[in-house]
């Protein structure tokens, strides 16, 4: 008789969706949720920071659906912004997001994105029923 593999074991534990070549579109592990939200490609440079904003909170209520959970099971959320400029009109659209539930623990930061047509990105770990 052999042991069986503490990876194996792990793995079995571990839910992947949406698997590419370079990363997963979402990860369930023990009863929460990781993933991340960028605008769709291609990026729509036109779009002001609410406007993508809005797209990726639609995003990720669909990204929340496909994994099991809803915006009021959030734990945490980054959101990284291109420019610090644009974190009023951000929160404009968050604030109607999160309208009606207990908002999630939040850290807000600009940092250099990865095209310069992103203006907003976020990070979210959620509670999975």
């Amino acid at each position: 008789m052999t042991a069986a593999s503490p990876v194996a074991g792990l793995d079995a534990m571990i839910q992947r969706f949406g698997v590419g070549s370079r990363s997963s579109t979402g990860v369930v592990h023990n009863a929460t949720g990781y993933f991340a939200c960028t605008p769709q490609a291609p990026y729509d440079a036109s779009l002001s920071v609410a406007g993508q904003t809005r797209q990726l909170l639609a995003k990720a209520d669909a990204r929340l659906a496909e994994i099991g959970t809803a915006k009021d099971k959030l734990l945490f959320v980054a959101i990284i912004l291109a420019d610090m400029a644009g974190y009023a009109e951000m929160n404009e659209v968050w604030d109607e997001w999160v309208s009606g539930i207990a908002p999630p623990s939040r850290a807000c930061f600009a940092a250099a994105l990865a095209s310069p047509a992103l203006k907003v990105e976020m990070i979210m770990i959620s509670a999975v029923p």
